[in-house]
């Protein structure tokens, strides 16, 4: 099967042409199969998110705004991932209701969840200070995409994404641990240890 342009591809999608879908399913399932098999799921999983990807696509090529601004590749990943990660985070949920209506743990300490929002705080607060690359980079690693994905989506090279991850990477927690908030509950810390 021949390469189709992305403009091509779209306007099949709209005229819902057989053979436009075929060459979308030679084209991307393979990269899907393996996102989903990479986080945890099944062969099957992987073609019930690369459908559900694929009706996502389908909705939107057929809004009347819809306009192409990133590669279709790129979408179709996004599409797919965002549909997996719901998944996923469909079978934590039920997970972690049954585990509570197991849990007969008593009271919580509070003060480890308001010193975990104020981690929260700093690390968002300094992430926020980073340049647009490190942030873009990052936020890639967050949602677990592929390096190689996310060179491609910027623009760089594998090498240099990987390199400069971890400098940003390395960057960013400088800022935190330097942060006075983060030193004061360290300090803290410490300080009850001692006792």
């Amino acid at each position: 099967m021949s390469s189709l342009t992305d403009d091509i591809i779209i306007n099949g999608i709209r005229n819902r042409d057989d053979n436009v879908f075929k060459y979308l399913q030679v084209k991307f399932q393979d990269s899907i199969r393996l996102m989903v098999m990479e986080m945890g799921g099944s062969p099957e999983d992987a073609q019930d998110v690369f459908n559900e990807g694929l009706i996502a696509l389908i909705r939107l090529v057929d809004k009347e705004d819809f306009k192409l601004t990133s590669k279709l590749g790129t979408l179709i990943y996004a599409l797919c991932n965002k549909q997996w990660r719901q998944q996923l985070e469909k079978q934590i949920a039920a997970r972690n209701y049954h585990v509570r209506k197991l849990d007969t743990t008593p009271v919580r300490d509070f003060t480890e969840d308001s010193d975990f929002e104020l981690y929260r705080t700093i690390f968002w607060e300094n992430f926020e200070k980073l340049e647009t690359v490190c942030k873009e980079i990052l936020k890639g690693y967050f949602k677990e995409i592929s390096p190689r994905v996310i060179a491609e989506n910027l623009g760089f090279t594998y090498g240099y994404v990987r390199k400069r991850k971890s400098l940003c990477h390395s960057y960013l927690m400088r800022m935190i641990e330097n942060h006075p908030d983060y030193i004061k509950i360290k300090e803290t810390e410490q300080i009850e240890v001692v006792k």
